[in-house]
């Protein structure tokens, strides 16, 4: 029975178990947030199928929750017309997506008119400076439910609930699935806030709030082999912009904020795996209990991937997928 309400998920901590429930060992890919940015993931995933990581689960968060959620809607459209999966028509397809369907802002949002904002503000029924209808369109243009249902690969999306603050993994068969994907890319006050399925008493907001690459849900599943991509380097690089628009302030902000928590996640990440036995057997008593060693691999720029939210062309698009094709193939090939 499809579930009404995602129950929240934590990380791991001292004396848990991991889960081990379903589709185990599990190979993840973890999808980070990172907005427009999330030309240079899709253009790793297609290094990082290439090279033979073929996962049983792909857990995305904002950006990443919608480039996992094109994924599995391919490799389901491929299982309905009775396909063995074909990981790089799916790799290919996601690209296809960005280069065709994400071309300029206007692709993904719309400005707002003063005279909107002011009367929302006025109202106290404020919508976000963007209207998201493009995104939505997108999505239900490009989603089939019943596709993402018949995929062999898992999809777990993160959203936080505004309400009680708790990040939330939504799977295909959650009700009002798309919602939640929606939420999952709702940068606060740039864009609206999604009440899943229309209901006052489930706003949710941007997992990135919480959890920029959900690699601690991963590991806390009971994750054997882990792929992480993040869109953005460890440095947070200076750089001048103009602090009086509001939209260009906010996603700035938003910049510094995702890079403190992606680091100290992925940090966390590496620290925990290192605790764990060589061999690869499991840990038999103490507040590790029950986890193993995992293959943990990190892919991000090596560099600020410079894009304008508000600017971006087909070009810039096409430069980030390049340069993250690249950089996954340097750290695939590596081991």
């Amino acid at each position: 029975m499809p579930r009404t309400r995602a129950s929240a998920s934590t990380p791991p901590q001292p004396g848990d178990s991991p889960n081990q429930s379903s589709r185990s060992p599990k190979k993840i890919l973890v999808l980070a947030g990172g907005s427009v940015k999330g030309a240079f993931q899709a253009g790793a995933v297609r290094a990082v199928l290439e090279a033979g990581f073929h996962p049983d689960w792909i857990y995305g968060i904002s950006a990443g929750g919608m480039n996992g959620t094109f994924l599995v809607n391919e490799i389901g459209r491929q299982a309905t017309e009775g396909q063995e999966v074909d990981w790089k028509q799916a790799s290919q397809e996601l690209c296809r997506i960005w280069t065709e369907r994400i071309t300029s802002p206007e692709s993904l949002a719309l400005r707002r008119g003063t005279y909107e904002l002011g009367l929302s503000a006025l109202r106290r029924n404020f919508e976000g400076l963007l209207d998201t209808t493009p995104l939505r369109e997108l999505l239900t243009e490009t989603i089939d439910a019943e596709q993402l249902l018949a995929s062999s690969v898992g999809l777990k999306v993160g959203a936080v609930d505004v309400t009680d603050g708790r990040i939330v993994y939504a799977e295909p068969n959650f009700p009002y699935f798309l919602d939640y994907v929606m939420a999952s890319s709702a940068i606060p006050i740039l864009m609206p806030i999604v009440l899943i399925g229309g209901n006052p008493a489930m706003p949710y907001l941007d997992g990135g709030i919480r959890d920029v690459a959900p690699i601690r849900k991963a590991i806390a599943d009971g994750a054997s082999e882990i792929v992480c991509i993040a869109c953005h380097n460890q440095e947070l690089h200076g750089q001048s912009f103009a602090y009086g628009n509001l939209l260009a302030l906010v996603d700035r902000a938003m910049d510094i904020a995702v890079n403190e928590i992606l680091n100290s996640d992925l940090e966390w990440a590496e620290f925990f795996n290192a605790l764990l036995p060589e061999d690869g057997s499991e840990v038999p008593t103490g507040v590790l209990k029950g986890y193993r060693k995992m293959k943990l691999t990190l892919i991000r720029p090596t560099a600020p991937l410079n894009v304008d939210i508000q600017a971006f062309t087909a070009d810039d698009i096409q430069r980030l997928i390049a340069i993250g094709y690249q950089r996954g193939r340097e750290v695939m090939e590596k081991g």
